[in-house]
């Protein structure tokens, strides 16, 4: 079920690591914002909505921002279950992060949906602000 639109994004668990990961183009030192639309199982306990460095594509960089997720997540009958997640940061020396949200399996099956992700990465110009032509 999407927030809107006719997809999301999903990651389901019962073990280990499980996470939908997105690499983006920033402007280091910048001033960055992470939205994204997030509904999550009653069983969830230990999830995760996170911005890394990342220096390499690997996904071990140095985590910049993150909220902790843990199921079911305020009740929101009018955006289909969906709550809006924000997380604001500075890219510091990046040049490129990775945004993730993830969930450790604790033994019992949990699962978050993700739809309508937005980055953005602003920088002074000037002194306008104006967004990474890269956003997608």
């Amino acid at each position: 079920m999407a927030h809107t639109g006719a997809n999301n994004a999903w990651v389901r668990g019962t073990n280990g690591w499980n996470a939908i990961n997105k690499f983006h183009p920033v402007f280091p030192g910048s001033p960055c914002t992470a939205l994204a639309w997030v509904r999550l199982s009653e069983s969830l306990t230990d999830g995760y909505f996170s911005v890394r460095g990342a220096a390499q594509l690997n996904g071990n960089g140095r985590i910049l921002k993150e909220i902790k997720l843990v199921g079911p997540g305020p009740v929101n009958p009018d955006h289909r279950g969906y709550n809006l997640y924000r997380l604001d940061f500075n890219s510091q020396e990046f040049s490129r992060v990775l945004v993730y949200v993830g969930l450790w399996g604790v033994g019992r099956d949990a699962w978050v949906q993700v739809d309508d992700v937005e980055i953005t990465s602003r920088r002074n110009l000037e002194g306008d602000n104006v967004s990474n032509p890269a956003d997608s």
